[in-house]
């Protein structure tokens, strides 16, 4: 793990003449020396698409979610150096509604998500125009080259779906039946392929640092004494 550079240091307010120290946030992790912090990832597990899998601890889905954070950090600068036109309003309009109706599907008031994660509205707009900023990037980038040929759809076919219908003890579709699909699968799994791949170039080439929150000692933990080795017994004299 790479150290802090100077000025990325945690951020802390004064409290009365003591000078007794609160921390208001942390760094969760630096993309390239530049922080994400805490704050941030909190932001981020409100408005990302990751839900926490059944039985996931809370470590394991911040995680889950700090990782999706820099990796979108990653694709958001790619994305800029490229200067495609910002999304319209609409789109954003069509994605924070789904957002909203996200929430309110699993049980949560959206405001009350927002105004607890500290995000006002125009910041969750601002999240969801960066999504949408490499979403089109990514397909704007990689899906000419993703384009299933006759040649590609047929290696679908004999290679892959003949062999998954004969193991799921199905009897395969003639070629011309499933042609159109046999594209449309080829294609997907390559834009998946090349997607991973551009993704791992650029955490590869990236200055990436995850730093751990540190672990609160509980205030009730009884309190651990340690005692010298004991004096060795001495034999009175004869």
């Amino acid at each position: 793990m790479r150290a802090p550079r100077r000025g990325l240091a945690i951020v802390f307010a004064l409290l009365g003449a003591a000078a007794a120290a609160e921390v208001v946030d942390r760094i969760a992790a630096t993309v390239n020396d530049a922080a994400i912090p805490e704050s941030e990832l909190r932001r981020a597990m409100v408005v990302s698409a990751l839900e926490r899998l059944p039985g996931e601890s809370e470590d394991a889905y911040r995680s889950r979610v700090l990782d999706a954070l820099i990796e979108e950090r990653l694709e958001y600068d790619d994305a800029q150096r490229f200067g495609l036109a910002p999304p319209d309003a609409a789109e954003i309009g069509k994605a924070m509604e789904n957002l909203r109706q996200r929430l309110k599907a699993s049980g949560k008031d959206p405001d009350a998500e927002f105004a607890a994660a500290g995000l006002s509205v125009d910041e969750v707009r601002a999240s969801i125009e960066r999504q949408l900023v490499i979403a089109a990037y990514v397909r704007e980038r990689f899906a000419p080259v993703s384009y299933a040929d006759e040649e590609q759809a047929r290696e679908e076919y004999e290679k892959r779906y003949v062999p998954d219908e004969k193991a799921a003890g199905r009897t395969p579709a003639p070629y011309d039946q499933v042609a159109s699909e046999m594209r449309r699968r080829y294609s997907v799994r390559a834009f998946d392929e090349q997607v991973a791949r551009w993704l791992k170039d650029l955490r590869q080439k990236a200055r990436i640092s995850i730093f751990r929150l540190p672990v609160a000692v509980p205030s009730d933990r009884a309190p651990v004494e340690l005692f010298a080795a004991p004096t060795p017994a001495v034999s009175p004299p004869r």
